[in-house]
């Protein structure tokens, strides 16, 4: 029987992951997932992904938000194993330094542990809300459905955990009051042993300073999350710290990926939302791999050397 270039991509792919797994069994497991695996090998399984998640549309991908059944899709199959290995893993390391460890969940949601803290931003899973008596606080960006659920947010409120965001009630960020003024969206404070300050920049053309920006400081470490950012919103990219050791960026909104990454001036970068199962294909939030990778050339080209992708599941560092 001929394949299709569908069966032939699909399983090709499917061997660069198993050589994937054993090029990852040959790494420092103090390493990340990410910095093991080689430009070709990257490549490769960005061919695997895309071509995996395209099978899962956003109606199925809503019944399984709905049963947990995953229908002998691939990704979801693969969302499940992400999260169990996540919790898994974050209930295992230890942190002993200024830098954290920082798992991707899902597209723009991430865990991050430090010395005293479990943390998470923007976690959006079927099973997130079980995550929630493991984490001192959660960070949220904005407010659209990829990148926070009811769920969580109402068991994280319940056990009376802070919850930091511009649109909700129980760490607001939007608006504080500062020598007898207000300034919309910048705050700095500490929770245990991190140190967050906030500021707000734009989703797209029309929602404008939609989305907050996330600088995290744990000693000298300087992690940046930076949400969905549209085009336009460069010039207020950026921490007030210095250069970024980590910065976790979707280039997908609109956003200038030269001119961000040049304005920003990260250490690292590492690529996530690229798969949002529940967009169309051809959505921003859902990139084909024909977009993300002239993205990836263009922040090599900006001048960061080290850009990458978060597979689901994948530890960052």
């Amino acid at each position: 029987m001929d394949l299709t270039r569908r069966e032939f991509v699909c399983g090709a792919a499917g061997l660069v992951a198993t050589a994937a797994l054993a090029e990852g069994a040959d790494c420092d497991p103090s390493a990340s997932a990410s910095a093991c695996r080689s430009e070709e090998l990257q490549s490769e399984l960005i061919t695997k992904w895309n071509c995996e998640t395209e099978a899962v549309s956003p109606q199925v991908y809503g019944q399984y938000l709905r049963d947990g059944d995953t229908r002998g899709f691939w990704a979801l199959d693969a969302l499940e194993r992400a999260f169990e290995k996540v919790m898994r893993e974050a209930k295992e390391t230890t942190v002993a330094g200024d830098v954290p460890a920082v798992w991707s969940v899902y597209n723009m949601g991430y865990i991050v542990k430090t010395r005293e803290s479990l943390f998470s931003i923007d976690l959006v899973h079927r099973r997130d809300a079980e995550f929630a008596p493991l984490l001192d606080f959660a960070l949220i960006t904005h407010n659209h459905g990829d990148h926070w659920r009811q769920g969580f947010y109402d068991t994280m409120n319940g056990a009376h955990k802070t919850v930091v965001s511009n649109f909700k009630d129980n760490y607001g960020v939007k608006n504080w009051k500062k020598d007898g003024g207000y300034v919309r969206g910048v705050k700095t404070f500490s929770i245990k042993d991190v140190e967050i300050r906030t500021s707000l920049i734009d989703h797209n053309d029309y929602l404008i300073d939609f989305t907050t920006a996330f600088e995290i400081k744990t000693g000298d470490f300087i992690l940046y999350h930076t949400g969905d950012s549209g085009r336009g919103t460069e010039p207020k990219l950026g921490t007030a710290w210095g250069r970024p050791d980590l910065w976790l960026f979707f280039p997908g909104c609109g956003v200038n990926t030269a001119k961000a990454v040049e304005k920003v001036n990260a250490k690292r970068i590492v690529f996530g939302h690229l798969w949002e199962l529940g967009h169309l294909q051809g959505h921003r939030g859902r990139l084909d791999e024909r977009d993300i990778r002239p993205r990836l050339a263009a922040a090599k080209t900006a001048g960061c050397e080290d850009v990458s992708v978060a597979f689901w599941g994948d530890r960052i560092i």
